[in-house]
């Protein structure tokens, strides 16, 4: 697993060793190399409103194990725990982690060495199911999103050239620019005064094209009239937080 933290003015990428508590109380350990420190966040912060500060961008979870409670005091229990076997089997070093405390140097070592490989860059490409769950996990499934503005890119070759970019804004603390490209086909019928809140969305492979669909739907036979969806064969995604707004 990967997030993006958004934490006071500044931002920075980390693994999440573990992760505990699903839901509006979910929280992560993740390891903030430039400080060289391990940090338990909350992925949400409750007051005064509910805002997002971890962004998972890859929902990978493979090599990591679960744990269905940790008991770390007569007053901190986690539930439904993921994460790696070094550090969801060693409670004193969660404690360690949690109190802000110094931990042995070989587990900032392996922090260290699995941070340094991770990819930056701005722009993903959705080629799969795993891709498409990354981009729904870091646009919050789109929900509570709007439409804010949809550009052309169209030249005398259209169907190798033609490029749409639509700029998703309220993503819970994110906007989101999902870019089509090649044999782009828009069904898109409201206007700025009459555009709704997205409530659910999916992203859909069928016949060497991806879909983004403003609903929950399952297979392109599903779709309808009523449904905003996009259409193309490649599919990019840029995610856009406070602090690295243009």
């Amino acid at each position: 697993m990967l997030a993006k933290i958004v934490s006071d003015n500044r931002e920075y990428y980390s693994h999440i060793f573990a992760k505990f508590n699903p839901g509006w109380y979910e929280c992560v350990i993740v390891f903030d190399t430039e400080n060289k420190q391990f940090e338990l966040l909350n992925v949400y912060n409750t007051k005064p409103s509910l805002k997002r500060k971890v962004f998972i961008i890859d929902t990978d979870i493979a090599d990591m194990v679960e744990k269905k409670e940790i008991k770390l005091s007569m007053v901190t229990t986690y539930k439904d725990c993921f994460g790696y076997s070094w550090l969801l089997d060693n409670c004193d070093l969660i404690k360690q982690i949690k109190d802000g405390k110094p931990v042995d140097e070989k587990y900032i070592k392996i922090a260290e060495e699995q941070n340094k490989n991770i990819d930056t860059g701005e722009w993903k490409r959705v080629k799969n199911l795993k891709d498409a769950d990354n981009l729904l996990s870091a646009a919050w499934g789109f929900h509570d999103a709007r439409i804010k503005n949809i550009s052309y890119e169209l030249k005398e070759n259209y169907n190798d050239s033609s490029c749409v970019r639509v700029l998703f804004t309220g993503c819970w603390e994110c906007d989101i620019i999902l870019e089509f490209k090649k044999d782009v086909l828009i069904h898109f019928n409201y206007d700025d005064n009459t555009m709704p809140d997205i409530m659910d969305s999916n992203i859909l492979f069928h016949d060497g094209f991806v879909y983004w669909v403003d609903d929950c739907i399952e297979s392109v036979e599903e779709l309808t009239e009523e449904y905003i969806y996009f259409r193309a064969r490649s599919l990019t995604w840029k995610m856009i937080t406070k602090n690295n707004e243009d």
